[in-house]
């Protein structure tokens, strides 16, 4: 009887759970038809063109995803993607159509993967800037608890009301890497590194327990650059000089509302309804309600996007960690991106290629497979860089050999050096009864194997490995930019540089954003100025994401601050899935440097 139970009851929950599979399948593909099919949005005349931030702004097309697609069989909001060209062309797009009547921004960035990065802000930035120069027509911000992405991006407004109990948590930027190597030594995980550049510091939080001389030079010397960003557009825009706006966030740590009017950095306090209200009048909406006419930055970029035909430049991305093979959602698989790149220069439609690149590195070989790609399809056609937030260690040997590369201020970059790093669980393994034996036919057959730590023999031998491949780095950013190798291996070393800095050692060729270096490309081309743009890879059909999603475990999003740091941990040691290199060698940006 008690087997009968224990089968009944298994029976009835397998029938349970594959019922509620069976209904949520239905509903999310219910929800994607109904998206598919929805009529198209129209705007109304005097409408309002509502940015709302709580959304990450990648480079690469926006692929439907199970959040989204939940969020809306379910009926509930949700932080939006959004991919970056389709942000500028809503924008400039909105300048023009005499049925916008201002640009209304609100919520807060919320950053994934390397989205919403300061150099991708910068060009919304500069969007915003020319939507008000050339319409005319009215930019307003309501911030609650801005960061300082969102103060950034919404600096460029006429006018900010900020919520009068709101508060501006921003006194500067920092940089606190998570070190492991207490944790590893701690729970018997050993871990041996070699690396080739002294600012190299890639694996530096596994094997260290604080930063290095050298790598806490560079990280200060780059985060000067890109606070120093910052601060001009936020001085500019509270009439004040950049030494009096560092000299009151540090007098006052944390500026609440009054602060910030006083200081002229936002122009008047009120909350939901008095914005709702000068809206109203901006729109001229004839609504008794407190309401006005307003377009969703969502909404407008499907009502006015155009499919581009003929010949064209394409605008290939390249987001995320550098891995061998195929990759997985937020990587750059070096096959499947050589791949793409090897597919469109034997496409004759296709003049011009703009690689955007957004990337901290990882695989050195798939970097290579990647960058043979590049070389080739420049033999065809102009080939332009385009780096977003980050384009560094194996991000920059991709774009090394360029025609041209722009870059932002605000950029990270470089990062010229080599890795070599490999774990292993002997101990840890021996302290809960499990042992290895090994047989093998040569001396170094078994020199990859995580059962053991490596001998100084083997160690000596991959250092040797990680020299030869620093040494080919040094020699194809040397032919890539044209300059003797005597002056790259002074910029090497791994460090990291600012696009400012870049530029004045030559690593980049000139300060701009993404749709100057399509400008650039069409022109090489021999292509109008409003030539075709299209952009690959393309984005994931939604029958094809919903599938991969249903196989994938489901992501949590919140945002407690007190759990930020247990999540930075876990993403870290997640992270190390990416170290897939066969050889154990990687060009890496270290640390990951994102900024709040």
């Amino acid at each position: 009887m008690k087997e009968f139970l224990k089968m009944f009851f298994a029976s009835l929950l397998a029938f349970v759970l594959v019922c509620f599979g069976g209904f949520l399948f239905l509903l999310i593909f219910a929800g994607a038809l109904t998206s598919m099919s929805a009529p198209q949005p129209t705007v109304k005349k005097g409408s309002v063109l509502v940015f709302d931030m709580t959304a990450n702004i990648q480079d690469a097309p926006v692929s439907v995803t199970q959040e989204q697609l939940l969020n809306e069989a379910f009926g509930r909001g949700g932080p939006q993607n959004y991919a970056l060209r389709d942000v500028l062309n809503a924008i400039e797009e909105a300048s023009d159509d005499l049925r916008i009547s201002a640009l209304y921004l609100k919520g807060s960035f919320q950053s994934r993967n390397y989205g919403s990065g300061f150099a991708a802000l910068k060009e919304v930035r500069e969007a915003i800037e020319s939507f008000k120069e050339i319409s005319g027509k009215p930019v307003i911000a309501h911030l609650v608890y801005p960061t300082d992405k969102d103060l950034y991006v919404a600096s460029a407004a006429d006018k900010i009301i900020m919520n009068p109990e709101g508060l501006i948590m921003n006194a500067g930027m920092s940089s606190e890497p998570i070190f492991f190597a207490g944790f590893f030594k701690k729970y018997g995980i050993g871990v041996q590194v070699t690396k080739a550049g002294e600012y190299k510091s890639a694996a530096e939080s596994f094997v260290l327990e604080r930063m290095s001389a050298p790598a806490k030079l560079a990280t200060e010397a780059l985060l000067e650059d890109m606070w120093s960003e910052y601060v001009d557009a936020l001085s500019e825009r509270a009439d004040m000089t950049p030494d009096a706006f560092q000299a009151l966030v540090d007098k006052k740590g944390l500026l609440n509302a009054k602060d910030a009017l006083e200081a002229g950095i936002v122009d008047e306090l009120g909350f939901a309804d008095s914005v709702i209200k000068t809206l109203k009048e901006i729109s001229k909406s004839d609504s008794d309600k407190l309401e006005f006419d307003s377009a969703s930055l969502s909404d407008y970029i499907l009502a006015t996007r155009e499919s581009a035909t003929g010949d064209h430049v394409a605008v290939v991305y390249a987001e995320g960690p550098i891995v061998v093979g195929e990759g997985a959602d937020g990587q750059i698989g070096g096959t499947k991106l050589a791949r793409e790149i090897r597919e469109l220069r034997q496409d004759d439609s296709v003049k011009a290629m703009v690689l955007r690149v957004n990337s901290p590195g990882g695989s050195a070989l798939a970097s290579e497979e990647i960058q043979h790609e590049v070389r080739m399809a420049k033999q065809k056609m102009p080939v332009v860089v385009s780096m977003g937030t980050v384009a560094a260690s194996g991000g920059y040997w991709i774009s090394a050999y360029a025609d041209k590369i722009y870059a932002e201020p605000n950029t990270i970059t470089g990062s010229i050096g080599v890795i070599g790093m490999f774990m292993n669980i002997k101990e840890i393994a021996n302290r809960h009864g499990f042992t290895f034996d090994v047989v093998k036919t040569g001396k170094f057959a078994d020199a990859l194997s995580i059962a053991r730590p490596k001998s100084s023999e083997e160690m000596a031998i991959i250092q040797r490995e990680v020299d030869d491949v620093y040494a080919d780095f040094l020699r194809k950013v040397s032919e890539g930019r044209d300059q003797p190798i005597s002056q790259i291996e002074k910029i090497a070393e791994g460090r990291v540089w600012s696009g400012e800095d870049a530029l004045q050692m030559g690593l980049v060729d000139e300060i701009g954003g993404l749709e100057k270096a399509i400008a650039y490309a069409a022109k090489e081309a021999g292509l109008d100025s409003d030539a075709p743009v299209k952009d690959y890879p393309k984005a994931t059909d939604f029958l094809e994401e919903l599938m991969e999603s249903l196989t994938a475990t489901a992501s949590i999003q919140h945002s407690n601050k007190t759990l930020e740091k247990f999540d930075a941990a876990v993403e870290e040691i997640h992270g190390l899935t990416r170290w897939n290199d066969p050889k154990g060698v990687y060009a890496i940006l270290p640390y990951n440097l994102a900024t709040e």
